[in-house]
Formats: structure tokens, C-alpha cells, sequence
């Protein structure tokens, strides 16, 4: 009995220690709530292009006044706890793109050519692009020879006065010849830029124009969106112009697009209303915004108050544009709930997916007369989250519905077949594989302030938490080839913070074909590139490397099995292997 005892006690040592030993990876957790889905779907109704400018300014007007009136508390709250997720799309533009023999970026100032050539790197190219004012947001598009380089522009008076609009600026280069890119033509369009796609060398435009002030009745006509190609003027016209129900805010939102191939505008429409998220798949291109509507009771006194009662909740609207040669508003839908994020959006394999938070909330108003003064008092704010997707026709196909309880989710992105959520600590999967069913199919604790999700190849995915405060950076990868049964298969934890901001397009590499991870971090005295390797089922420290100079938000491009570490004033070009820099690329020009 006592041999037993002590092999009893032997045995939960053992277990103890290895238990210990693993102790710094994220233990799965249990599912987090949710039920199949009732979706409250509408459909989007008739949207009538507007007869003349003068209804444009109406439907404007009227959104700016709808937006003034409203009582409703503020909406901005603390941000959720939990990670925010973040997938790069596919279509999305890049601050540095490819060819494979070459690398395109752009600075402040111009173009810029590198050649990628290993050890025998160098500049080829230093391309003048005119950027008057200020400039952000510079994304890149690559098709066949074609280089288009987008931006959004704030310009002034010669006076250093603001001219009060926004555009976004593209210019579109021939890089046939990688060492002398010719420009072939010059575009702009009203407002900042929301997102851009590229399909099949067409690219589509989507930026919003705020509007807080709008021109006197017998000005209306410069209300209408202008676009600009090669110094021309094109002004959109009323019939091109869609006057959008129950509009939520003072805005227009107009998409573009242009041939690549040639360098023109194939076709243009708008919309008086403001988008929120953008997406696309094939010849389709999706428009989501929320939008609010309220209620009010009629005024009823207590004590020495006027008070009024208010019933306020969210609608997502999405719309449905395709393009075939020309831009056509397809058809829609209004689901109940305000789009999560501009992530939680997403088109694959001819569905859309879609993430809302049902979002009910009643508060009142209280109006002392005698003394002038009004306060605001919120007495309900219910919370919950859904999955919903959607079919090609915007039909619902499947849902899940309280996700996360009345507590809802914090985030939710889409990667291939699954949706990845997370809830306060909590990271979980949902397997989408048969859309009629979305299923909960694993969680995991992944407490940090950001996470990251890549694909690292046969059926494995990459997450990459940042904690919040404190604690260390960590990488941990999960197995979905079974999409019931997710699994994790490793993590940990690391030694070097990110440099900079991850969520940055190509900030963060991970190339499934050589299982390397590379991404720029805090160094001793100054950033180095931290590299990790996956082999299949293991993360395992490469090290570091430590260019002369690499910054926080720098692009890295794996090409034939060297990294290059892009910013606009140096490529160091990096072999992971032997972990050093072979050749400097440096920008004297710009």
C-alpha cells in the first residue's frame, strides 16, 4: 500500500513538473457562448440616382441635419479589452511591391527602383512624382507593367491656407523598363481614400468626401464629386449619383475605376453616404457602412423636468456593385447590428462574411427650462455579437447569433474557411467550411493588445499577440486541417518587442514555402530584423540581424531566399541563413 502510495505521489510529480515546464504557452480554454442565428435581414430597397444637383444637396442636407439633431450619448467608448485581429488582404495595396526581379517603393518625394540581385543590388531608378501639400496613406498596385501609386492629398493656397479638400491622388507608371519608369497618366479623385482593390487590372477606388459645409440652393451643381485624368475635369452627374435612405451622415462616398492597361477611367457613380468597409471578390465589389436610426417619445414632465425618452440601434447596409467594364449597383441588404470593424468584413469563395454587434440602447433627456440646462442620462446598453454569411446575391446563407453572450466580442477577422474571434482573453475559431453551419470549433487563451493571424501552409495558421501591458510578445500556431477540431501546436514566447506598428501592411512576414518569420524589433541600441523559424510543428529562434538602418515599418519581401528589408531610405538585403546583411541599398536621392 505504501509502494502504491509513493508511485501515486511519484506520478504527480512527474505530471507536475512537465506541467511546469509548458507553463508559458496559453492553455486551451472553453468555447465561448453562441447559438444558431436568426439574421434580421431587409432588403435594401430601391436607390434612385438623383434627377438633378439639387436633389444631391437635399439628400446631404438632410443627413447633416438628421446627424445634429440626434440626442444619442457619445459612442466613442473605451475600446474592448482583447486583441484586435488583423489579416492582410490580398487585394489590398502594398508600401512596397515586386516583380521578382525588382522592388518599387515610393518616398515623399518620388519613385524608387531597386533591383533585387543579392549581393550585386542596386538602385536603378529615382522617378520625380509632383505632391504638392501633405500626403498619407501611399499604397502601391503591380499589374503585368503597370505601377499604380495611390494616395490621399490635402492641398494649400499659395497663401499656406487650406483649400478644404481632400483628394486621393494615383499615378500610374510603366515600369517596362525597371530602370527608366515612364509615367503614363495622372488621376485624381474627390475625397480621402477609404480602400482600394485591384481586379483583374482594374482599379477600384473608394474614397469618402465629408461634407460639413454644404453651398446655398442656386450653387448646388458644386456639390457634384469631380475627377481629374491627365488635366482634364470630369464632374459626376446627378444621374450618377445614388441618393441613399435614411442617410447617416453629410457625406459622399464615390467609387472609380481605371484600366491599368491603359490608363483610363473606365466609369464612376456615387453614393450620399458614407462607407465604412470595403471588399472584393471576382467582378464584385462590397460597400458596408452602419447607420443609425432612433426614437423619440413624446415630452412627458418629471418634477421640474421636460424630459424626452430615446430608443437608438444600429443597421449595417452593405451594397453590391460589379464590375464588368462598367461600375452597376447590383443589388443589397441591411442587417441588424453596426459592423464590428472595417476586418470584420470579408469575401471568399463566392460568400461574404460579415461580423455585427447588436447594439440596443434607450437613454433620456432631461431639459430644466427654468434654469437652462439639459442632461443626458443612459439607462440600457445591450450588447451582442453575430456572424452572418451571406451568398453572391446577398441572400443569408448561415449564422451565428450572441457570440460571446451580452458581452459580445472584441474582434473578429476572416481567414480562408474560418472566422477568427476574440473575446476579452479568449481566442476562438469558427469553421466555416460548410456556410449553412458556421460551427464553434476551438478556443484558446490569447491574452494581448494586438493580434496578427497569417497562414503558414498546410492547414496551419500563425497568431502573434501583443500583451497589452507588460509580459512578452508571443507566437503561437494552430492547426486547422481538421476544421472541426482546431489544435495549438506551439508557442512562444519572445525576447524582442516589435519595433514598430505590426498591423502596417508587410510590416510582419511569414512565408509558408521556407517557414520564416521576420519582423523588425527593439534592439539593445537600435532595430534589428528578429527572425523565428516554423518547421512544420515547431517555432525555433533563428536570431537577429542588425542592418545599419531598418525601421519600425519597414516592408520585407522574401525573394530568392534572401530577405529584403524595404524603407524608402534603405533596402538591407538579409541572408536568414547566415544571418547577415550581404548588400545596402541606399536611397541618396530622395
Amino acid at each position: 500500500m505504501k509502494k502504491t502510495i509513493c508511485l501515486v505521489t511519484l506520478l504527480c510529480l512527474l505530471l507536475a513538473m512537465l506541467s511546469a515546464c509548458g507553463g508559458d504557452e496559453p492553455a486551451a480554454v472553453g468555447p465561448i457562448y453562441a447559438e444558431r442565428g436568426e439574421v434580421k435581414r431587409e432588403p435594401l430597397g430601391s436607390l434612385s440616382p438623383a434627377a438633378d444637383a439639387s436633389g444631391v444637396l437635399n439628400a446631404l442636407a438632410a443627413a447633416g441635419q438628421t446627424a445634429a439633431a440626434r440626442w444619442q450619448p457619445d459612442y466613442a467608448e473605451t475600446p474592448k479589452d482583447g486583441p484586435r485581429l488583423n489579416v492582410n488582404g490580398e487585394t489590398s495595396g502594398e508600401t512596397a511591391v515586386t516583380d521578382g526581379a525588382g522592388i518599387y517603393m515610393v518616398d515623399g518625394y518620388g519613385l524608387i527602383s531597386v533591383s533585387a540581385a543579392g549581393t550585386a543590388s542596386e538602385m536603378r531608378a529615382y522617378t520625380k512624382i509632383e505632391r504638392p501639400g501633405e500626403h498619407w496613406g501611399d499604397c502601391l498596385y503591380l499589374w503585368k507593367n503597370q505601377l499604380a501609386v495611390v494616395w490621399t492629398a490635402l492641398e494649400y493656397e499659395d497663401d499656406g491656407s487650406w483649400q478644404g479638400n481632400v483628394e486621393t491622388k494615383i499615378v500610374i507608371f510603366s515600369v517596362a523598363d525597371p530602370a527608366a519608369p515612364k509615367q503614363l497618366s495622372e488621376f485624381s479623385v474627390d475625397g480621402g481614400l477609404v480602400d482600394a482593390v485591384l481586379l483583374d487590372g482594374t482599379l477600384c477606388m473608394v474614397t469618402q468626401k465629408n461634407l460639413p459645409n454644404l453651398p446655398q440652393a442656386d450653387k448646388a451643381e458644386t456639390i457634384l464629386p469631380q475627377l481629374h485624368e491627365n488635366g482634364k475635369t470630369f464632374t459626376l452627374q446627378a444621374g450618377e449619383i445614388y441618393l441613399c435612405q435614411e442617410p447617416a451622415r453629410a457625406a459622399l462616398t464615390v467609387v472609380a475605376a481605371i484600366r491599368l492597361e491603359d490608363g483610363h477611367f473606365a466609369d464612376a457613380l456615387a453614393f450620399t453616404d458614407g462607407t465604412d468597409a470595403v471588399c472584393a471578390e471576382g467582378q464584385n465589389l462590397y460597400l458596408a457602412r452602419t447607420r443609425w436610426s432612433e426614437q423619440a417619445s413624446a415630452p412627458h414632465t418629471e418634477a421640474s423636468y421636460s424630459v424626452v425618452d430615446y430608443a437608438s440601434s444600429a443597421e449595417t447596409e452593405i451594397k453590391r456593385l460589379k464590375l464588368d467594364g462598367y461600375l452597376s449597383l447590383a443589388d443589397g441588404c441591411v442587417l441588424y447590428g453596426a459592423l464590428s470593424d472595417p476586418g470584420a468584413m470579408d469575401a471568399w469563395n463566392g460568400q461574404l462574411r460579415i461580423a455585427t454587434e447588436v447594439d440596443e440602447r434607450s437613454f433620456s433627456v432631461y431639459t430644466d427650462d427654468a434654469h437652462g440646462w439639459t442632461n443626458c442620462e443612459e439607462k440600457s446598453h445591450v450588447t451582442e455579437s453575430q456572424l452572418t454569411v451571406l451568398d453572391e446575391n446577398l441572400a443569408v446563407v448561415g449564422a451565428l447569433a450572441r457570440l460571446g453572450g451580452e458581452g459580445g466580442v472584441a474582434s473578429c477577422a476572416f481567414l480562408r474557411s474560418h472566422a477568427w474571434i476574440t473575446a476579452g482573453d479568449t481566442l476562438t475559431a469558427v469553421d466555416l467550411t460548410n456556410p449553412a453551419e458556421p460551427k464553434i470549433c476551438g478556443s484558446f487563451a490569447a491574452a494581448g493588445e494586438t493580434l496578427l493571424l497569417r497562414t503558414l501552409g498546410n492547414g496551419c495558421v500563425l497568431a502573434f499577440s501583443i500583451p497589452a501591458a507588460g509580459g512578452k510578445t508571443r507566437l503561437t500556431a494552430y492547426d486547422v486541417t481538421d476544421p472541426a477540431n482546431p489544435k495549438q501546436l506551439d508557442s512562444k514566447e519572445l525576447d524582442a518587442a516589435p519595433a514598430g506598428d505590426l498591423t502596417a501592411r508587410g510590416t510582419l512576414i511569414a512565408d509558408a514555402a521556407s517557414g520564416l518569420i521576420g519582423w523588425p524589433a527593439a534592439g539593445k541600441d537600435k532595430t534589428e530584423y528578429r527572425l523565428v523559424h516554423w518547421t512544420g510543428s515547431k517555432l525555433s529562434d533563428k536570431g537577429s540581424v542588425k542592418p545599419e538602418f531598418v525601421s519600425g515599418d519597414a516592408r520585407t519581401l522574401l525573394l530568392n531566399g534572401l530577405l529584403y528589408v524595404c524603407s524608402p531610405a534603405q533596402v538591407s538585403v538579409i541572408d536568414p541563413d547566415g544571418l547577415k546583411v550581404v548588400a545596402t541599398v541606399s536611397n541618396a536621392v530622395g
